[in-house]
């Protein structure tokens, strides 16, 4: 029989839900399964979510939801945040994954989304579709306590989960509209997140919650996090563990690590899912106290919209490229014009002779500017035509600052 790809109906929702769970090998359990659908049901928007059914089974699913994604110097784009995209054991190798993609891709450009988004559970999946990594995540412990050099520069507080919940969505905003990789936040994500609404396949955070203010009152950081018991006899080797710090002035970053760093009973803190530059060692005495745990590719991106995605960031320097952009699905594909810098930019389509040819992949890896295409082209992604075009594309395409995802979706 033909498996057939599709948009789910509110019935249907069960179904996708259960065929879900196998996928990321979470056992079946019907009234898990069951409450779970209640969950997302508010969540989930029916038009952007794709099944594949072979008779009245249930072997594939994939999802989407709106984002709004921020991008270098501070401006933004609408991007299609992908989600949910399983396929049964039973079914692989069988172009499930690339028929679900391709609707979804579709219906996508369709909505005039510049740009694509995901977190890839595995990586070789994704670079056939025209994605790549665009940002990355590092997890970090540093060995508690340790002493922070900047004097306190404001008051930090204790606060509950519905206080947290009223106030932290402003400074969120704040920080999110100037961090290039950062999404946008609705309220139900809030309630999620803070473990308001509870999600039966996942435990809901439990913690503590602290606001920092500026000596005029003004929040400028929240911080979210819980701590890890471990006793050797009568000594602590307890964890503190970051869940969310963030800060939109350097004396509200500087204190809330202090916190962190100074409970009492604590061995070390870690923190997961931070950025990649993070200048949290030239902030202590130590900074070896410091250690990197682990590092990866966090938030993958593809161009879909190649003028309006590349007009829609800023560029730190004046520069003007053709660029010939290879995409065998064809939404990027094409010779465009680039004319750009700090006082304004255009993107259009051209009959110019194209000064660099470079695939999809490698534009979505740059696109952000967390990635230089210089290194790209070290890989072998980039052709120059043009003598110094590269070392041109190369510093045009730098951002204001190292992209940063802090959300999973």
């Amino acid at each position: 029989m033909t498996v057939q790809i599709r948009t789910i109906e509110p019935d249907e929702l069960a179904a996708y839900t259960a065929a879900m769970a196998l996928g990321f090998l979470q056992m079946p359990d019907q009234a898990a399964i069951a409450a779970d659908v209640e969950f997302r049901r508010p969540r989930i928007m029916l038009d952007r979510t794709w099944a594949a059914f072979d008779g009245k089974h249930c072997v594939g699913t994939l999802r989407s939801e709106p984002f709004e994604l921020t991008v270098p110097f501070g401006t933004t784009v609408s991007a299609d945040g992908v989600t949910n995209v399983t396929v049964a054991p039973t079914h692989r190798r069988r172009g499930v994954l690339t028929r679900m993609m391709a609707d979804g891709l579709r219906a996508a450009a369709d909505r005039g989304d510049p740009v694509s988004i995901l977190i890839a559970s595995e990586y070789p999946i994704y670079g056939r579709y025209g994605y790549a990594p665009a940002t990355e995540s590092v997890t970090r412990e540093i060995a508690a306590p340790a002493r922070v050099l900047p004097p306190p520069s404001g008051t930090v507080e204790l606060v509950g989960v519905p206080e947290l919940r009223e106030l932290a969505p402003a400074v969120y905003e704040q920080f999110r509209l100037a961090c290039p990789g950062a999404l946008s936040r609705g309220p139900l994500r809030w309630d999620a997140d803070l473990g308001l609404a509870i999600r039966p396949s996942r435990p809901a955070w439990s913690g503590r919650a602290l606001l920092h203010r500026r000596p005029d009152g003004r929040l400028d950081g929240y911080l979210r996090y819980h701590v890890d018991l471990s006793w050797d006899g009568r000594k602590s080797n307890s964890v503190l563990g970051v869940d969310e710090l963030v800060a939109v002035t350097p004396g509200a970053y500087a204190d809330l690590w202090r916190y962190c760093l100074e409970v009492d009973l604590v061995a070390s803190v870690r923190a997961a899912d931070r950025p990649a530059d993070e200048p949290l060692p030239f902030l202590l005495a130590d900074g070896r106290a410091v250690r990197t745990l682990h590092r990866a590719d966090f938030l993958w991106l593809r161009v879909l919209d190649v003028p309006a995605a590349l007009a829609a960031r800023g560029y730190p320097r004046p520069g003007r490229l053709v660029l010939q952009v290879t995409d065998p699905e064809g939404y990027a594909a094409g010779r465009f014009l680039l004319d750009a810098g700090p006082d304004g930019v255009s993107c259009r389509p051209t009959g110019e002779s194209a000064d660099l040819t470079l695939p999809v992949t490698a534009l979505a890896a740059a696109y952000l500017g967390g990635f230089r295409l210089r290194a790209l082209a070290a890989a072998g992604q980039l052709d120059e035509h043009t003598p110094g075009a590269l070392a041109a594309a190369d510093l045009l395409f730098l951002g204001d600052q190292t992209p940063w995802c802090t959300l999973w979706f």
